[in-house]
C-alpha cells in the first residue's frame, strides 16, 4: 500500500527520505497520480457550534485539492468518524477504519472562533503509515473573512510537501464577463467562489485585463470613450485612471515584472505596433515598426524579453524578442493562425491559442518552438494565462456551451471547469500570489 512517504519518493526520483522530510524536485505532474484523500470538516473547540466554519474550510480545501489533479477526494458520506467527537491527533485516529474506505491520506483539524477572530489548526495524516506529516500541517490565526485563504494556503502547502513546489490556489483570476448584462466588465474570481465578483463599472466594452506585478491593480482596455484606451483599476480604492495619453488607439498593455514599465500595443494611422512606456505613461521607445499588425505584448519573467503576436509573415504568429528590439524569433509553428501569447512564470514555456477546425485550441511550446503540445481539444479555447507556479493554465472555453473559465495543467492531463452560468466569461488573467 502506498504511503505519503512512498508517493513523495516517486516525486523525488526515488530518493530515500524520512516521512517528515521536506520534499524537493518533481518528475510527475497533475493527472499522473490520483491519490485518495479524505478531508474532514474541522472539529469545533469553541465558537463554531453550527459547524459552518469547519465545514466551509473543508469544502474550500477539497476543491483546491481536486483542481490540482493530484488527489481523488473521497465522498464524505463514507467517512467512518464523526468530526465533532473523534480525535485530531495520530493517537486518537482510527487509521484501520480510514484505510478500509480507501483513504491513503487524511486531513483533520480544529477551529476556535471568538467574535471575528478565528484560529485554525489542520494536520495531514499518512493513513498506511499511521502518523501525521508535520511539514504539511498548518496553524492560522485571522478573521472570519480569512478562512478561505487559510484553506488555500493549506492546499498550497500540501502540494509543496508532495511536489517541492508551492501550489497556486492562494491567488485570484481577473476576467471579462457579461454577468451584469449585455456589456462586458472586469470581474475577479478566487477558488472559493461560486461566481466571480464585479470590479469595474465602465458600462461599455472592456477587454484584456492584466495584473500589476504586486497584485494590487489591474490593467484593462475600455471603450468608454468610444475608442480603446488603457486604464488601471486600483483594487484597494477602486479608483480607475487612464495610463497612456497622446494620439493613437491603445489596444492592450502589460506591466513589467518590477512594475517600472509598460508594454503597449498602439494603433496609429491604421497600423498597430508595440511600444515601451514608463510607469508614468511616457513613451520610452517604439519596439516594432512594421506594416503588419503587432499586438498582445507580454513580458518574460526576467523583464528583458517579450512575446507578441504579429502578422508580418501574412498570418498572425507568436514571436519573442529582446526589450531593446533585437533578437526577433518566431516561436509558433502549429497551424497558420496563432495569437494570445502567455509566458510561463518559470520562463521556460509560452502558451498561445491556435485556430483549428473552426475554433481555437491551446498550445504550449518551448521558447525555441521545437517542442509544441496542443493541450485542449473539446470546444473552442482561447486566452491562456499561467498560474503563478507555472504548472497550470486558465483559459476560456466553449466546451460547456457558453464561454466559461477552465483550468488545465501544462500537459493537458487535468482539465477542470471553474465558472458556470448563462453569461460569457472570457480573457482570464491569473494573478501573482496574494500577499
Amino acid at each position: 500500500m502506498k504511503t505519503l512517504a512512498m508517493l513523495a519518493m516517486v516525486v523525488c526520483l526515488g530518493r530515500v527520505r524520512a516521512a517528515d522530510a521536506v520534499v524537493t524536485g518533481s518528475i510527475f505532474g497533475p493527472g499522473s497520480e490520483s491519490f485518495p484523500i479524505a478531508v474532514v470538516p474541522l472539529k469545533n473547540v469553541g465558537g463554531d457550534a453550527d459547524g459552518s466554519l469547519g465545514t466551509r474550510f473543508a469544502r474550500v480545501l477539497s476543491r483546491d485539492l481536486d483542481l490540482s489533479g493530484y488527489f481523488r477526494l473521497l465522498d464524505p458520506k463514507t467517512f467512518i468518524e464523526d468530526p465533532q467527537t473523534s480525535g485530531t491527533t495520530a493517537a486518537d485516529i482510527d487509521f484501520v477504519g480510514w484505510a478500509t474506505i480507501g483513504a491513503q491520506a487524511l486531513v483533520k483539524g480544529t477551529v476556535n472562533a471568538a467574535g471575528d477572530a478565528v484560529t485554525i489548526e489542520v494536520r495531514l495524516f499518512d493513513v498506511p503509515g499511521r502518523h501525521d506529516v508535520p511539514p504539511a500541517s498548518r496553524r492560522f490565526t485571522g478573521g472570519r473573512a480569512d478562512l478561505a485563504r487559510m484553506a488555500h494556503k493549506t492546499a498550497d502547502g500540501m502540494l509543496e510537501f508532495l511536489t517541492g513546489e508551492r501550489g497556486p490556489f492562494d491567488s485570484a483570476i481577473a476576467l471579462v464577463s457579461t454577468r451584469g448584462g449585455r456589456l462586458k466588465e472586469v470581474y475577479r474570481f478566487t477558488f472559493d467562489m461560486d461566481d466571480p465578483v464585479k470590479l469595474s463599472d465602465e458600462r461599455s466594452l472592456v477587454v484584456t485585463p492584466r495584473w500589476r506585478a504586486d497584485g494590487r491593480a489591474i490593467l484593462f482596455t475600455s471603450y468608454r470613450e468610444h475608442v480603446p484606451r488603457l486604464f488601471q483599476l486600483d483594487l484597494g480604492t477602486r479608483q480607475v485612471t487612464r495610463l497612456v495619453g497622446g494620439p493613437g488607439l491603445v489596444l492592450d498593455g502589460a506591466w513589467s515584472p518590477d512594475g517600472s514599465k509598460l508594454l503597449v500595443s498602439r494603433d496609429e494611422g491604421g497600423n498597430s505596433d508595440v511600444y515601451l512606456f514608463d510607469a508614468g505613461g511616457q513613451m520610452l521607445r517604439r519596439l516594432t515598426d512594421h506594416w503588419a499588425i503587432d499586438v498582445s505584448p507580454v513580458w518574460a519573467p526576467d523583464g528583458r524579453r517579450l512575446a507578441f503576436c504579429s502578422a508580418r509573415t501574412g498570418s498572425p504568429q507568436v514571436y519573442v524578442m529582446n526589450v531593446d528590439g533585437t533578437g526577433l524569433t518566431r516561436v509558433s509553428h502549429t497551424g497558420s493562425y496563432n495569437t494570445s501569447p502567455a509566458w510561463s512564470p518559470k520562463g521556460d514555456r509560452i502558451a498561445y491559442a491556435t485556430r483549428a477546425s473552426g475554433g481555437f485550441q491551446i498550445v504550449v511550446t518551448t521558447l525555441d518552438g521545437s517542442s509544441e503540445q496542443t493541450i485542449t481539444s473539446a470546444g473552442s479555447n482561447e486566452n491562456p494565462s499561467w498560474a503563478p507556479d507555472g504548472r497550470y493554465l486558465v483559459f476560456s472555453s466553449t466546451r460547456a456551451g457558453q464561454h466559461h473559465l477552465f483550468l488545465a495543467d501544462r500537459d493537458g492531463k487535468t482539465q477542470k471547469q471553474l465558472t458556470r452560468g448563462a453569461a460569457d466569461d472570457t480573457s482570464p488573467a491569473w494573478s501573482p500570489r496574494l500577499e
